[in-house]
């Protein structure tokens, strides 16, 4: 065989390879994207389902409530599947990996396929993440000097440490020192980290707000802050456009 026909044949070769990339890169492309569920806790606080329900149009996403609200994630996934949907995203709308995401998001996807023969569905992590620090730090006051970040509280150590480390992160973005407060469980109430705060020589300390929607546990991290002295208190993440992202960030990981 001449070398111009090797040539030849190598092109022809290549050039078949190249197509059948392109035809699978197109097949792939082409399978419909897996519609999102976000599983909320749920609260008997009308504005947190409200505020949930935002982050979910948001995010393009349905959603679900664990408890308090409806409907729940089982009945929105077995809902998706009736209408021909074979995987879905259940996607946990918490901050910190701590039981609601290690216990109760398995039983939900266990339960949606079991229920729907066919329906793949996977678990994604929770959307906690430190790039959300950007958030809790914007459009804050001039002159804050300390800031304690406010959270729910969970008896995982993973989880409290996640929130120092986030606590951390804002510190580091605004400058000043910071640290975090629970409004329940183990580590720091909201009014001991400003008192503690205080004590470093801070003067003009802010409260925010590490939630997704307002609500009970984040009315009594903000009281315990305020009867402490800070001069600003900020809002819960809601759509901010960082959590938006890390929805869908989350939910291509899945």
């Amino acid at each position: 065989m001449s070398d111009d026909t090797t040539l030849e044949t190598d092109a022809a070769a290549a050039s078949d390879s190249s197509v059948s990339a392109v035809s699978d890169a197109e097949t792939a492309h082409s399978e419909p994207p897996r519609p999102i569920v976000l599983v909320a806790h749920g609260s008997p606080d009308p504005r947190s389902p409200e505020a949930v329900r935002a982050i979910a149009r948001a995010a393009g996403a349905d959603v679900g409530f664990l408890e308090f609200n409806e409907p729940h994630p089982v009945e929105v996934l077995r809902g998706l599947a009736d209408t021909g949907v074979t995987a879905a995203v259940a996607l946990p709308l918490l901050l910190t990996d701590a039981y609601h995401s290690r216990t109760d998001l398995p039983d939900v996807a266990k339960r949606a396929e079991e229920s729907r023969p066919g329906l793949a569905v996977a678990v994604a992590r929770p959307v906690g993440d430190l790039s959300l620090a950007k958030t809790l730090v914007r459009d804050l006051p001039f002159g804050i000097d300390g800031l304690v970040v406010c959270a729910a509280g969970t008896r995982v150590d993973e989880g409290r440490a996640h929130v120092a480390a986030v606590a951390a992160e804002a510190g580091r973005l605004l400058g000043v020192p910071a640290g975090p407060g629970f409004a329940s469980g183990p580590g720091p109430k909201a009014g001991e980290t400003v008192d503690a705060l205080k004590a470093q020589g801070a003067q003009r300390i802010a409260a925010v707000c590490y939630f997704i929607a307002p609500g009970l546990l984040c009315d009594t991290a903000v009281e315990s802050a305020r009867e402490a002295g800070v001069v600003h208190v900020g809002e819960p993440l809601g759509t901010a456009p960082e959590l938006i992202d890390l929805i869908a960030k989350r939910a291509a990981a899945a």
